[in-house]
């Protein structure tokens, strides 16, 4: 284990607070556990900032976190197994102290304490004892996303592990990592998604080391097949430079653990993004493709910042204005086979119907207003994956044909019938009665969901 003295040392050289520098040294030795040691070696792969940082730039923005993927399944317990081995083997080695019995491996959940219906992913958490010593040892978090069923673009690299340490020959190994344009390629998914700084810093920062090596070719194809828009990427490309800027020019220091020598000021990085940006989209004009088929940036802009913010939206939608609480936006196909892009939101006041859950489409939304009135979120936002295909890609259940309605022997319906939504899995089920209890049952994918009530959506005959 490296001493007090290098790690006030490295704090210096890397410009952040020891702590920071104790996690970093051990993101090493544990990324030497995954790859060398665990059985997980030839599956899982490393992604996120740390893969920059691990895997290709030893001078980028510390990232205070790790992420993994994975392409097939792996149960809980077993993942935990394999951390608490890894920490056994790191003990031994290098003498860092894990306190495994506060390990632990559970689903990822939303900022509203719900999990994400379909979301696939683990976040682990491991801890361990500060590297000061003394009575008085302070325990330290790292934690780690692992995606399971992940599934890359492009071919997953071989990487030498950076680990700038006076140990680094004893972690000398290879590890895992996305392809650097697949990186980039995601670094623009999530910018269009959740706006952080980071993920800006990160193309920017990666521009300005590789220039022209890198394949651009490659990162907008990765890029047009991690999103709905691959009818008209040039609406990708408005999105992009739709960016809520001003946001960042005001988190950008805050959002940023790096070095001052290789910090970039936030306008630099925006003129870099905004720039590259005709390189990248050069061929890819705008056909009218789908034109109302997606949310444009103009529309698209209101819908992220109120997602963040967790304010109220004013609509004009159909000639009537309406207050709303923004929940999703979901690229999804009708019984038809028409594919369109939905905001799902609660409508407060407003229409002519009673407030509930409702879907809105670009084409009958002429305006959308920010207010400064928030929201206590009833339903998980699910806007942070707004702008690539979600698990549930149908409004219909596609395992039920199409059936003709029944008739009585006059020729009419059998009568009404009451279409409630599942509000966990957003399943449909049809009830003769207005009756919003639901049985138990298993999401469109096949996996069991515990939602025991539905939305009303709307009334057939």
């Amino acid at each position: 284990m490296i001493t007090p003295q290098e790690i006030e040392a490295k704090a210096q050289e890397f410009e952040i607070h020891t702590s920071s520098v104790q996690r970093d040294y051990v993101f090493g030795w544990l990324l030497f556990g995954f790859f060398a040691l665990s059985s997980l070696k030839d599956s899982i792969f490393l992604k996120g900032g740390n893969a920059l940082r691990k895997g290709y730039f030893a001078e980028t923005r510390y990232s205070s976190d790790l992420d993994f993927g994975i392409p097939n399944d792996i149960a809980q317990p077993v993942l935990l197994g394999d951390i608490n081995d890894i920490c056994d083997a790191i003990q031994e080695k290098a003498g860092v102290v894990f306190v495994k019995d506060s390990n632990k491996v559970e689903e990822k959940f939303t900022a509203t304490d719900t999990p994400l219906p379909d979301l696939k992913v683990y976040e682990a958490r491991v801890y361990f004892k500060d590297f000061y010593g003394g009575a008085d040892h302070i325990t330290l978090r790292i934690s780690m996303d692992v995606t399971r069923f992940d599934r890359v673009m492009l071919p997953v690299q071989t990487r030498k592990l950076i680990h700038p340490y006076s140990d680094s020959s004893e972690v000398a190994s290879e590890i895992r990592c996305m392809k650097l344009e697949e990186i980039i390629a995601t670094k623009l998914k999530c910018l269009m998604q959740r706006q952080h700084p980071p993920d800006l810093y990160d193309y920017a920062y990666t521009i300005k080391r590789l220039g022209g090596e890198l394949n651009k070719k490659e990162v907008v194809g990765a890029l047009i097949r991690k999103t709905i828009f691959s009818r008209n990427p040039a609406i990708l490309k408005r999105i992009l430079l739709k960016t809520a800027f001003d946001y960042f020019r005001e988190t950008w220091e805050k959002s940023l653990v790096c070095a001052k020598q290789f910090m970039m000021k936030v306008d630099d990085a925006i003129t870099a993004l905004s720039s590259d940006l005709d390189v990248l989209f050069e061929g890819y004009a705008d056909n009218g493709y789908t034109r109302f088929a997606y949310f444009d940036a103009n529309l698209r802009a209101p819908i992220m910042h109120a997602a963040r913010t967790q304010t109220l939206l004013r609509i004009h939608y159909k000639g009537d204005e309406r207050l709303i609480e923004p929940y999703s936006l979901k690229y999804q196909q009708r019984r038809d086979g028409v594919e369109r892009e939905y905001l799902f939101a609660y409508k407060l006041s407003g229409g002519e119907s009673e407030p509930g859950i409702k879907r809105f489409v670009a084409e009958h939304m002429q305006a959308i207003e920010t207010t400064e009135t928030t929201f206590a979120p009833r339903f998980p936002i699910e806007l942070s994956k707004a702008g690539e295909m979600p698990e549930d890609r149908y409004l219909f259940d596609p395992n039920k044909p199409l059936r003709s309605p029944r008739r009585t022997s006059r020729g009419r319906s059998s009568g009404p019938k009451y279409i409630f939504r599942c509000s966990i899995c957003g399943r449909k089920f049809t009830k003769r009665t207005f009756d919003a209890s639901l049985g138990s049952h298993k999401s469109k994918n096949g996996y069991p969901c515990y939602g025991s009530f539905g939305i009303y959506e709307t009334m057939r005959y």
